[in-house]
């Protein structure tokens, strides 16, 4: 059977976000866990996250996932928009926890995207 990785997306409040981080990480100090319970992003309210993951986001998220291109200019293509919008909406992906970038230096250097979870859900703390 074959284990699929999963990021969560929550939309919580703050204050909920921080006490649960903090009781995880005391956790890890006293040696109860060895990390984080989940890869998670968390998001004040539905429109945050909306205006987050737009359309163009989400499907270079799924590009990446599905296509793997070797270089930002590669996924540009593949998505069909300029190099220069494409690395803007990867950096921004990048500081949220979306995507990791390698450097990579053949002829020259390239940054390589990659998404390293299978799914995303999202769960709604009421």
């Amino acid at each position: 059977m074959i284990k699929t990785k999963e990021l969560k997306l929550y939309i919580e409040d703050t204050a909920d976000f921080k006490k649960k981080i903090k009781a995880e990480l005391q956790d890890i100090d006293k040696g109860k866990a060895k990390k984080l319970r989940e890869d998670s992003i968390s998001f004040q309210s539905l429109d945050q996250l909306r205006k987050f993951l737009t359309p163009k986001r989400l499907e270079l998220l799924r590009t990446v996932r599905h296509k793997k291109p070797s270089s930002i200019y590669e996924l540009a293509k593949l998505v069909g928009r300029t190099p220069e919008n494409v690395n803007t909406d990867i950096k921004f992906l990048k500081k949220l926890g979306f995507v990791e970038v390698t450097k990579v230096k053949e002829l020259r250097k390239k940054s390589v995207p990659e998404v390293s979870y299978d799914k995303m859900t999202l769960e709604i703390v009421v």
